[in-house]
């Protein structure tokens, strides 16, 4: 796990790109304490601060192939890199390092650009071929580590974090308007690629780029397939299931340093330490709680459940003393306004955790989004059917229409006469407890900024879902939570918390190979109404107990408290506006602090 940082030239690198390299590494120390790197050519440098987990002595980055024609910084960790090595060096290709993100290199010279189809893991990568005069870029399937990059003149400049684009190469920088208000008003970013830096940009999950001299162009090599291509029984589909969640979990718990599993007492987290435990693995697993009686407090249920199993547990509590500083602390560190509450009690548990002597933290990332957890958003999707089911009745032509209306009315009368819809389908469906915060901050919210003043009163945030065919809205509503709430937000959050602690956090359960067979089973197997996850949880019976499998679905957010006292103690920064609350606040803290650090504010 890493920070990197690279710079293609169309003409030649400078002494100034040298320096602005040394410079980015040291604005990431925290991403790579162990170790780093600065390397350059003509055409290119490449900068990488290194938190080691695989390859501890041997691993030192940017690596190179035998010839020192291929140069690599990568970020993240590629899971089976031990089968990939092997089948290499049987194909003659000689190792330099332990690294297994040297596999990359070796897999590029045997493979080309479709290298990437081999790779399992989370990562981003800058490789640059010396002989080709060709840079190549890519970023993991998921999204689970991020890569930003902007075209400047004469140049492409990359990085692991947006600030350090942002003081290093950006003169004169420009507000996309849009792209600030979006997670103000959503909590994440709907567009993959703008960021709030007009010229900084995002490479978009499943995407490489390649720069040569004729310029830079975009490639998607992976996107998620919700097609029912699966023809097997319900028992097939379950026994699958298992065997690639056992898999995925294994190859997750390869490491050089100790590793531990965050165990919340919720289903998903609970699966993970179980399968690491049927691994034959020695499992430590971490429960935080705060102090005193909190609903979202689940201590009690995994320490039994650790009792029975044989981990080896380990408790963090926070308090109240734990919060003073962790909206400061944590809006240094995550880059972007992603303005997810829960994020304070993320970085004060991740500040704990950090003193116990862990380096990699496994979590149950995915296993809502993947099977269908959330009950709001089963809700949602339920509602929208009934919408298209009764729009679909008009206009009405012939008997069998009317008689499909009046079998429709009887069944959902209740549904029509009460507000439209058991939930309505609209702009106020995401984030809806936040909506009316946003009307009220919105309506009078400005900021000027190079003499140039923007109104986000002039906005136009609708946000549409788009289409489905009959009976696939549950598909077409997580598709939205899957690429946006969860990867723009639950995700980045924890590469940038995480990292922020030197802490590497891995989510088995989005192991690409797992997503795509999920993806592909009919919802007749992977969705039930009114029981959430509930292919999930036939998986896990025996695995998991019922005390977990069936409990109420709690979260882990900071209380309220707190959370009033950080909005009633902010005064805005850039901002203007007669309405504050937690997501306006957070972003223009975010905004303020990174225009200001690189001295254009």
């Amino acid at each position: 796990m890493c920070g990197i940082s690279s710079i293609y030239r169309y003409d030649s690198i400078t002494d100034a790109d040298k320096i602005k390299l040394a410079a980015m590494n040291d604005e990431m120390h925290y991403r790579g304490p162990d170790d780093r790197g600065v390397w350059n050519d003509d055409h290119c440098g490449m900068a990488q601060v290194r938190l080691s987990i695989i390859g501890l002595e041997k691993g030192k980055q940017p690596l190179f192939n035998e010839d020192k024609s291929l140069v690599i910084i990568c970020n993240g960790e590629i899971y089976n890199y031990i089968e990939i090595k092997q089948e290499l060096i049987a194909k003659g290709h000689v190792f330099n390092s332990d690294s297994d993100s040297e596999t990359i290199l070796h897999l590029y010279e045997e493979y080309g650009l479709k290298c990437l189809e081999y790779l399992r893991g989370m990562f981003v990568f800058c490789l640059w071929d010396r002989k080709k005069k060709q840079f190549f870029a890519a970023r993991d399937r998921i999204g689970e580590k991020p890569l930003y990059y902007a075209e400047i003149p004469g140049a492409v400049v990359f990085s692991s974090e947006l600030k350090a684009i942002l003081k290093y190469y950006i003169d004169r920088p420009q507000i996309n308007l849009e792209q600030l208000a979006e997670p103000i008003r959503y909590t994440t970013p709907l567009n993959k690629k703008d960021t709030y830096i007009k010229q900084i940009k995002r490479v978009e999950p499943g995407q490489y780029i390649l720069v040569d001299d004729k310029g830079l162009l975009q490639y998607t090599y992976w996107k998620r397939d919700l097609a029912d291509n699966f023809t097997g029984t319900y028992e097939d589909a379950k026994k699958e299931v298992l065997r690639l969640m056992r898999e995925s979990v294994d190859l997750c718990l390869r490491s050089d340093v100790p590793v531990a599993v965050m165990l919340s007492g919720g289903v998903d987290s609970s699966a993970i330490a179980a399968l690491a435990k049927e691994s034959g693995r020695e499992v430590h697993t971490i429960t935080a709680g705060y102090k005193g009686q909190y609903d979202c407090d689940e201590r009690e249920v995994a320490r039994r459940f650790a009792k029975e199993k044989g981990f080896i547990y380990h408790e963090v509590e926070l308090d109240e003393s734990d919060y003073n500083n962790s909206f400061d602390e944590l809006t240094q560190f995550i880059d972007e306004p992603v303005t997810d509450s829960a994020a304070i009690a993320q970085w004060a548990l991740y500040k704990k955790v950090k003193t116990l002597g862990f380096k990699v933290l496994l979590g149950g990332m995915g296993g809502d989004e993947l099977f269908y957890g959330y009950g709001y958003w089963n809700k949602l999707a339920e509602s929208l059917a009934i919408q298209r089911q009764h729009q679909a009745l008009f206009p009405w032509k012939g008997i069998d229409k009317k008689i499909k209306y009046v079998q429709f009315m009887l069944k959902n009368l209740k549904y029509v006469l009460y507000a439209g819809y058991p939930l309505k389908v609209a702009d106020s469906s995401i984030g809806f407890w936040q909506y009316q915060d946003y009307l009220d901050f919105e309506a009078k919210a400005q900021f000027e900024y190079k003499n140039e003043l923007f109104k986000f009163g002039d906005l136009n945030l609708h946000l549409d879902f788009g289409n489905s065919k009959p009976g696939k809205e549950i598909d077409l509503i997580y598709e939205f939570n899957f690429d946006n709430t969860m990867t723009m937000v639950y995700l980045y959050l924890s590469d940038r918390l995480g990292m922020g602690n030197s802490l590497e956090i891995r989510s088995p359960l989005l192991d690409y190979k797992l997503v795509e067979f999920v993806s592909s089973l009919p919802n007749s197997i992977k969705y039930k109404k009114n029981n959430h996850k509930s292919l999930l949880k036939e998986v896990l019976e025996g695995i998991v107990p019922d005390y977990i499998l069936h409990a109420e679905k709690r979260g882990f957010t900071p209380p309220n408290d707190f959370i009033k006292d950080v909005v009633t103690n902010y005064n805005y920064k850039l901002f203007q506006s007669d309405f504050k609350y937690y997501n306006s606040v957070l972003a223009d803290r975010v905004i303020s602090l990174n225009l200001a650090n690189s001295g254009n504010l």
